[in-house]
């Protein structure tokens, strides 16, 4: 017996990835992405039961409508579905919350919630999407005033269905969070990665420890961009900080300082090796 329908606008990593989980879960799955060879290989699939050819031509008929776009996109998007979707949830997956929880909040979408999975790869795509990604995940979900309790448990649910950890948190307590665990590394990793430009032969014998620490550059240029614009004033505050600590090390270095350069270092691993014990 199928399930509720569910509208996912943008399949993409995250949308394809949604959609092949909420399937797996019985919802009918509709989407929307304007490439459209990626809607119709999952409607090729079994995933998606039917395209949407254009937003303005979405009905009033789903539980629940996932905006999975750039976060510059995602706004303009929320406008036109909150015109027609007046009684099923609308969500979206976008890296930062503040530009669109005060749109929807100024706008008075009190079926709006927002939501930002911390899951994903450095792949770019519906082809690389699959249905166990978001499982053990945190998924963060910003409910305003605005919002309806049960309509914030009914979000819970269904995520953790999926087998997100979903938290519930502040909009802006969350840009400030994920600006210092992802947008800042990703900042600091495609400058590592562009430094290499300045001689080939860095390029040539990069290795496994450089590969690491840079993996996250091969994520979407679009996608990055549009997060660094949405989440500027937090990502200028930290850049800032970084730069600071960044000095005191050269400081350090330049007056050999050993016990503050050990310092520099062995904080870090502490602080690493807690995170990853905990997550274990």
């Amino acid at each position: 017996m199928v399930r509720e329908r569910i509208f996912i606008a943008g399949l993409g990593l995250i949308g394809g990835s949604l959609a092949k989980a909420f399937k797996k879960c019985g919802y009918e799955i509709h989407a929307y992405d304007v490439n459209k060879s990626a809607v119709e290989k999952a409607i090729c699939e079994g995933i998606v039961k039917e395209k949407i050819e254009d937003l303005d031509e979405a009905e009033d008929e789903y539980a629940f409508s996932f905006i999975c776009v750039p976060v510059l996109e995602s706004i303009p998007i929320l406008g036109k579905l909150s015109s027609k979707i007046k009684n099923g949830i609308i969500t979206d997956v976008g890296s930062t919350k503040t530009q669109i929880c005060q749109f929807a909040i100024k706008h008075k979408i009190s079926n709006f919630i927002g939501g930002h999975p911390m899951a994903g790869t450095e792949k770019i795509g519906y082809d690389y999407s699959f249905d166990s990604l978001f499982n053990g995940a945190y998924y963060f979900i910003t409910p305003s005033n605005l919002n309806r309790k049960e309509d914030i448990e009914k979000l819970k649910k269904l995520l953790q269905s999926i087998g997100c950890r979903v938290e519930e948190i502040d909009f802006e307590l969350h840009d400030k969070i994920t600006g210092v665990i992802s947008h800042l590394p990703h900042v600091v990793s495609a400058g590592l990665v562009n430094m290499l430009s300045s001689n080939e032969i860095y390029c040539k014998f990069a290795g496994g420890g450089f590969k690491d620490i840079t993996r996250i550059s091969s994520s979407s240029p679009k996608m990055w961009a549009d997060i660094s614009i949405s989440n500027k004033n937090v990502l200028l505050e930290l850049i800032e900080a970084y730069i600071e600590l960044l000095k005191n090390f050269k400081l350090s270095l330049q007056n050999e300082n050993y016990n503050q350069i050990y310092s520099y270092f062995e904080k870090a691993k502490l602080i690493r090796d807690k995170i990853v014990s905990d997550r274990k």
